[in-house]
């Protein structure tokens, strides 16, 4: 795989997260008890979390990830 490859591949990965972490905090935003909004919150910390542990050379880490938050991201958008 060629460099290009996996910095496109962690583009994606970049994204994903981007778009999943603004998903929780709308979700946070419209929280309807100080609960719910903390889940929020924890869930954007927990990714962000996640993310800065991923290997941005490890092809299959960045892929599993990707799809992982992007399945996740559309359950939360239905």
């Amino acid at each position: 795989m060629s460099t290009d490859d996996i910095t496109a591949l962690y583009g994606a990965l970049s994204d994903t997260a981007t778009a999943l972490t603004g998903r929780y905090i709308e979700l946070g935003e419209a929280a309807r008890t100080p609960e719910e909004e903390e889940f929020w919150d924890t869930e954007v910390m927990g990714l962000r979390e996640e993310r800065r542990r991923i290997d941005s050379t490890d092809r299959e880490a960045v892929l599993e990830h990707t799809r992982r938050w992007a399945r996740e991201l559309a359950e939360l958008e239905r």
